[in-house]
């Protein structure tokens, strides 16, 4: 189990006399600064802090585990025994799924490659580590490549790949010449229902592509104003608290590529709204372009309730994807009637209840056109959408809003239809042996 690492071998750290105790203490240490992604620079400290943390033990009086040893046991030690136990399982395994991923670094593009496996060392499904190549030129042919060199390098081919799982990009999931295609070429029987929480994200940007405002752009705007600027984020506190007894939050950044970032910061900009749009309007750079941008939106009169619209329809939405986010053993037997789910309570706000109902199962068949539209009065944007409204349209009319929001519905159930894998046979069919329908049904 022990190799050389890049510097010295493992076997010269190793002191006569040394304790199990301590080997051990130490593994657990270098496992520790994996698990947890710590500097090696954090092992030179610990090792003086253990010793006056804990005097009176006699493991910490011999314990000395600095960076270069750490090194050595995370290399030499730590990845050949858990790349040796996942080659182990992957030889009594029939099958595997890989997962792919690119990184965004400037300087050297890693391509994370995965394996989920039924490790039988623990008895379970698991991910495990496969390789990390440097692709820097990410074209589908080189990822493809690297991805078969990483498996070759581990005596593995496409044979026992079952399924493939990666972001929706049309370098990986390129129906003519993408990596999953190339992957296809070689394992016809491969298997790929697309990454769920990508497809959801796509269909909300569908809907807020409809929006007579652009939101994402606003909080974006906004956040980078602030960003660099400590007398603005200053001014803007002095000028909050003189509406307001308590200090503002924090402005939030929204990452359009992070799918829960929107709910988060749709929250917070309701809460700061009234305190933005004053200090907008009042600061020293209110006639440049920037800012100027940044007020019609807030002076836009369907602006909050676009937001508080959002705020009512989002959670939905975020609960989905976290449940897909989580390890959970069960959850892909729950994804096809999660899917169901998720676009008949966004039609429920839409649509007459007649018009879902004739559809029974069928939700490819839903009728979106207006004609099986609810009334103005009955579309479901939420309670303080309603009382805002309310006071709105005593200066406003509110058609505009009304329209917007049928748009941002129409948009985003289309493109979950087209986009959600309904198709899927199997993912269908594994919904009997989620347990909570198993022991419905029994």
């Amino acid at each position: 189990m022990m190799k050389a690492c890049s510097s010295k071998p493992l076997m010269s750290f190793i002191k006569p006399g040394i304790s199990n105790s301590t080997i051990h203490a130490e593994a657990l240490w270098a496992s520790f600064v994996v698990e947890h992604n710590l500097a090696f620079n954090a092992s030179d400290h610990a090792t003086k802090l253990f010793t006056k943390m804990f005097p009176d033990s006699e493991i910490a009086k011999s314990f000395a585990c600095g960076r270069t040893k750490t090194t050595c046991i995370i290399k030499g030690a730590l990845a050949p025994h858990y790349s040796e136990q996942m080659m182990e399982s992957l030889d009594k395994c029939e099958s595997f799924s890989v997962l792919m991923d690119e990184s965004n670094d400037k300087v050297n593009k890693s391509c994370i490659i995965l394996i989920k496996l039924f490790d039988y060392t623990v008895g379970d499904v698991r991910t495990r580590f496969l390789d990390m190549p440097i692709v820097n030129i990410g074209t589908a042919a080189n990822l493809f490549e690297a991805l078969k060199d990483s498996l070759s390098k581990k005596g593995l081919d496409f044979g026992k790949c079952i399924s493939f799982m990666s972001d929706t990009t049309n370098v990986m999931k390129g129906v003519r010449s993408g990596v999953q295609k190339r992957i296809k070429d070689e394992c016809p029987q491969l298997y790929d229902v697309g990454c769920i929480c990508h497809l959801a994200d796509l269909t909300i940007k569908a809907g807020m592509e409809t929006l007579p405002v652009n939101i994402d752009q606003l909080f974006v705007d906004i956040f980078y104003f602030f960003y660099h600027s400590s007398k603005r984020k200053e001014q803007f506190a002095d000028n909050w608290c003189s509406f307001f007894p308590t200090e503002p939050a924090a402005i939030l950044k929204h990452c359009t590529t992070r799918w829960l970032s929107l709910l988060r910061c749709v929250d917070r900009y309701i809460s700061r709204f009234e305190g933005l749009k004053s200090y907008f309007l009042s600061c020293d750079e209110s006639e440049t372009e920037k800012v100027q941008n940044i007020i019609s939106v807030l002076e836009n009169p369907f602006t909050k309730p676009i937001l508080l619209f959002l705020s009512h329809i989002l959670p939905s939405m975020d609960k989905f994807n976290r449940l897909f986010q989580k390890s959970k053993e069960n959850s892909t037997c729950q994804l096809y009637n999660e899917m169901g789910r998720l676009v008949r309570l966004y039609a429920s706000n839409l649509l007459k209840p007649d018009v879902i109902k004739a559809t029974e199962n069928k939700l490819g068949s839903l009728n979106l056109e207006k004609r099986g539209q609810l009334a103005d009065e009955n579309l479901g944007i939420g309670n303080a959408t309603w009382v805002h409204l309310t006071e709105l349209e005593e200066e406003h009319d509110v058609k505009p809003f009304y329209a917007a929001v049928r748009n941002w519905y129409v948009a985003t159930i289309k493109k979950m239809l087209k986009k959600f894998p309904f198709h899927d046979t199997l993912l269908k069919d594994l919904g009997i042996i989620n347990p909570e329908v198993a022991f419905t049904n029994s």
